[in-house]
């Protein structure tokens, strides 16, 4: 759906879930990375690996949703759209991790305030790999045609 919404054209559809995909192995590191230091922690498994179904919507909704999504904000609106893009989704996704560690019982924030800081660090990272992986793949945001729809 979102491959029509934003008019990209193949090579760019696969860049978005190359680069979702690349955003998961980041995820993975990140998610590794907090249980170690107690930013955040699953509380159904402390193993990374178990929790790897996780990470397959983040290929999708990461790369192939969000990662589309700000290449169309990115290439109409240019460095404006670069820092919207970017400030929303990793504002968002904070504010997601922080609703679901309150409200539920299979995510945990650490204590204090740092691991919101490193949760936003994580976001950009994400955001980054997806947007650099379709440059890498498919060339700068105004490079290819919109598909016709």
């Amino acid at each position: 759906m979102t491959v029509w919404l934003t008019r990209a054209g193949p090579r760019r559809s696969t860049a978005a879930l190359a680069g979702g995909v690349a955003a998961a192995i980041i995820d993975i590191a990140w998610d590794g990375l907090a249980a170690r230091m107690d930013w955040w922690s699953y509380t159904f498994s402390s193993d990374a690996i178990a929790t790897l179904a996780l990470y397959v919507p983040v290929a999708f909704v990461y790369g192939g949703t969000f990662g589309l999504i700000g290449w169309r904000i990115i290439r109409e609106v240019g460095w404006v759209g670069v820092a919207l893009f970017f400030s929303m989704f990793v504002g968002l996704g904070v504010i997601r991790d922080h609703i679901i560690a309150v409200n539920g019982d299979t995510f945990l924030f650490g204590p204090g305030g740092a691991p919101h800081v490193v949760d936003a660090l994580g976001y950009l990272t994400l955001a980054l790999a997806v947007q650099l992986t379709m440059l890498l793949m498919a060339g700068p945001p105004k490079r290819d045609a919109l598909r016709v729809r």
